[in-house]
């Protein structure tokens, strides 16, 4: 708001000069033409602003969009790998079943095999080195024999198979632990992309919502802009007709400005810390220029404002963006403007000297003071001294 607060303070510096047109009515209708073309050419400028501020919000609302979009992408290849690892879990849960499930086999069946080993041991060690005239009995360890070694090579036959069986278990399950791991790794990261997309998300969410207000307060200073040039024309009016209706005036002789020889010299209106410096400045949000026609200074809440040089009070009122304030004329050229205020203790026309209490301080303990020659802004910082802030 702070171009506003340059026009707005132009204005007022206008209204409080009024009274004293007698001198040369025509020069000062000029100079309020000229001034009313400025507070338009700022209502254009504003415009502008405005306009850019929409044109940010389309493009964050389009990256909104499109982080929700990716968004939701995400958390179906999310809920998918999900899917795919609580497969893949279950293949795992198989498959250490019917691992334990064939080692179990695999050692009733090297049991059984060492069973018909030793039993085919123990029949062949019986009989070495006997004979007997028995045909029957001679056929009969025949049979054993044959019978023993046919259950050896079957169990053996078994022994391979269910080798064979948990090599193939082993090999299925640690491919499914690859498997596994490659599928928790790729839901890790497309988890660690879905948090930093909203995250990033969340920031540009809160960027638009810096935006909007912005544009808001833009839209509101377009407003009191146009207000202003419709106020600056009733003045134009006002001052044609004071201007055909007065009679010439001899313009009284100026002498030299004593305020000037205190540049460096004048003390601080209000106690603080300046928190907005004088000139040109970049919004931080929407990185546009502007310009500071004086400073903001933060101290206490209801803290004294005073004079800061002797003058006479040209004007005190209400404005948007200014607040209460105050205006005080020195020597007919230099102005100084007191804003923020709260309670106001001096009147139009009074005047003050150095250090006179003028009012306090508004609820926020921010006051804004400009200092001028004449309508051009000048830096208030070299012209306070340090040590009374």
């Amino acid at each position: 708001m702070n171009g506003l607060k340059n026009i707005l303070t132009a204005l007022v510096l206008v209204l409080a000069t009024v009274p004293f047109v007698a001198a040369d009515d025509r020069d000062k209708i000029l100079d309020q033409k000229r001034e009313l073309e400025r507070i338009k050419e700022d209502v254009g400028k504003s415009q502008k602003t405005l306009d850019s501020l929409r044109n940010q919000q389309v493009s964050m609302q389009r990256q909104i969009s499109d982080a929700d979009q990716k968004l939701s992408s995400d958390r179906k290849v999310i809920t998918r790998l999900n899917s795919q690892l609580a497969t893949i879990q279950k293949d795992i849960g198989r498959a250490e079943t019917a691992l334990a499930d064939y080692q179990e086999q695999l050692d009733r069946t090297q049991r059984r095999f060492l069973g018909d080993i030793r039993q085919f041991y123990f029949a062949l060690r019986g009989t070495s080195g006997t004979f007997t005239d028995n045909p029957n009995v001679e056929r009969q360890l025949r049979r054993n024999t044959v019978f023993l070694t046919a259950m050896a090579d079957f169990e053996l036959g078994n022994i391979e198979e269910a080798t064979g069986y948990l090599a193939e278990t082993i090999d299925a399950l640690d491919g499914l632990s690859g498997q596994s791991d490659q599928v928790k790794s790729l839901k890790k990261k497309k988890e660690v992309s879905y948090s930093l997309d909203m995250s990033r998300k969340s920031q540009h969410e809160k960027q638009l919502d810096r935006v909007r207000r912005r544009s808001m307060d833009e839209a509101e200073r377009i407003m009191t802009l146009k207000a202003a040039a419709e106020e600056m024309e009733r003045i134009l009016a006002r001052l044609e007709q004071e201007s055909r209706r007065a009679r010439p005036a001899e313009s009284p002789t100026a002498g030299p400005s004593v305020f000037a020889t205190l540049k460096g010299q004048l003390r601080s209106p209000f106690r603080g810390k300046i928190v907005v410096r004088f000139g040109n400045l970049v919004d931080p949000v929407t990185k546009l220029k502007s310009f500071s026609p004086g400073i903001s200074i933060k101290g206490k809440a209801g803290g004294s404002v005073s004079a800061v040089a002797s003058g006479t009070v040209a004007y005190t009122g209400n404005l948007r963006g200014y607040g209460n304030f105050v205006i005080i004329s020195h020597d007919r050229e230099y102005y100084t403007t007191y804003a923020g205020l709260g309670d106001i203790f001096v009147s139009e026309g009074q005047n003050v000297s150095t250090g006179v209490k003028l009012a306090a301080s508004g609820s926020d303990g921010i006051v804004k003071f400009e200092l001028r020659k004449g309508r051009d802004p000048l830096d208030p910082v070299t012209w306070i001294k340090f040590e009374s802030l």
